[in-house]
């Protein structure tokens, strides 16, 4: 037996071992590298990083390096560097893993003047809430979900019990494209739907509006000039308005108004293919569509590779109703006499306590409208008014607050601050495997020199 553990103690502080830990590492991490510039980051994560594969190569490092030390038992004085760096190597790694399991990394975005007590972190989450048509909606399922590593599909769905019901998510793109479009509805709580178009020798915008069952008006906002869909009770309180009523015959009434003149100067009855001047620097305004009750469909294509307008997005199925719901949207799933609210997102965390963005200052380069410095004014309990900037983070109750960036109108103003926020619990076993890495090589570089001063010594007698 003793042969046995001597020969185990062998083959795993072996060099061989080492060489291919290192180099294992090393391909490991080169096709990380290769696949976050090819997807993006939490893909090279999942696929990579927190992969069995590197876990197990990071497992293997670990094993080699103790059993590199417990063949050098009995350790002696100028063993100190070496079990000094290799005991740093342990402990660093046994902080990330601690950072991996029980850390947070999301981010915060705060509207001017608003507050935010939640994180929002890469992890999701389905949400499902119930109501009665005039009640309040009440929550009957939540659960984080992670479909990347375990997607459903037809013959194998994610079910949602719903009591005596259930919900089905049945597909799961990863990365995906939507496109929505109205189409009519048997159901009389929905509102109607134009598709409109506005043109003239220099804008061509085609665009859907639609007003939700229940509210009194929906307006689209088109820079100086907004157009609004309302019940019949439209107040005109300024501005280059066009206010469009819904009639009994599949027309609409429309009504437009001057800013210059703060007066109505066209009013007229629009149907479906037909058009008119609007009177605001030769535009026309044409009906192409129109949804007396109308609902909204989502449909999303599935892409290879990320983009800018791609996002994640599952297919859900009640009853005989299907439909997408991309990340961070909400679908209504109507029952006879409820409705359900379907959320899918990203995962929310409470921080315990709100911040509320005072005020957001942004620097720029002198004769450009970008962005050289940003800082966020925040009012924190127990702390009172805070600056977070780009160089200067915020800490408070084990979180850290950096300003990462901040979100801006079509005019270029500042609307809205997103702070990044982080808690790390294993930074201190870090450092302090940092630490000890730096500290052991300090003294092999020390004991490495006396040697060599000592063996010129030697010759020199």
């Amino acid at each position: 037996m003793g042969k046995f553990f001597e020969k185990l103690i062998r083959q795993l502080s072996s060099l061989k071992l080492a060489v291919f830990v290192i180099s294992a590492l090393a391909i490991v991490s080169a096709i990380g590298t290769i696949y976050e510039a090819k997807f993006d980051a939490r893909y090279a994560q999942k696929v990579v990083y927190q992969s069995i594969y590197m876990k197990g190569v990071l497992g293997l490092l670990c094993i080699n390096l103790i059993f590199v030390m417990v063949d050098r038992w009995p350790w002696k004085k100028h063993h100190t560097g070496f079990i000094l760096a290799h005991v740093g190597i342990i402990i660093t790694l046994l902080g990330a893993l601690i950072t991996e399991k029980m850390g947070l990394d999301g981010s915060m975005v705060f509207p001017l003047g608003k507050s935010n007590r939640f994180v929002t972190v890469p992890d999701q989450e389905i949400n499902v809430f119930s109501s009665f048509l005039s009640g309040k909606p009440t929550r009957v399922f939540g659960r984080a979900v992670d479909f990347f590593d375990d997607p459903p599909n037809d013959q194998e769905p994610f079910v949602i019990p719903l009591g005596q019901e259930e919900m089905q998510v049945l597909k799961y793109y990863h990365y995906a494209v939507g496109k929505e479009e109205f189409v009519p509805s048997e159901i009389t709580q929905t509102g109607p739907a134009l598709r409109i178009q506005l043109q003239n020798q220099f804008i061509n915008m085609i665009q859907w509006l639609h007003k939700p069952q229940g509210k009194k008006q929906e307006e689209l906002a088109l820079g100086p000039a907004r157009i609004v869909i309302h019940e019949g009770d439209f107040k005109y309180d300024g501005g280059n308005v066009m206010a469009l009523k819904a009639n009994q015959d599949d027309s609409l009434t429309y009504e437009v108004y001057l800013d210059r003149t703060k007066k109505k100067i066209k009013q007229g009855i629009v149907k479906a293919g037909e058009s008119f001047d609007t009177g605001w620097m030769g535009i026309q305004f044409r009906l192409l569509k129109y949804i007396p009750r109308a609902k909204k469909e989502v449909h999303f294509s599935q892409r290879d590779v990320p983009t800018p307008n791609t996002r994640s997005a599952i297919l859900v199925k009640y009853k005989d109703q299907k439909h997408w719901v991309g990340l961070n949207s909400v679908v209504k799933l109507f029952d006879s006499d409820k409705v359900y609210y379907f959320s899918y997102g990203n995962r929310r965390v409470d921080i315990g306590f709100d911040i509320i963005l005072k005020k957001f200052n942004v620097g720029r380069y002198q004769g450009t409208n970008r962005a050289m410095t940003y800082e966020s004014e925040v009012e924190v309990p127990e702390l009172g008014q805070v600056v977070i900037s780009m160089n200067e983070p915020m800490k408070h109750n084990g979180l850290t607050f950096y300003q990462a960036s901040f979100e801006q109108d079509e005019k270029g103003q500042a609307v809205a601050s997103v702070l990044s926020v982080n808690r790390d619990p294993g930074r201190p076993i870090k450092y302090l495997g940092s630490f000890l890495i730096v500290l052991g090589s300090i003294v092999l570089f020390y004991d490495r020199r006396m040697k060599i001063l000592d063996l010129i010594k030697k010759e020199a007698k």
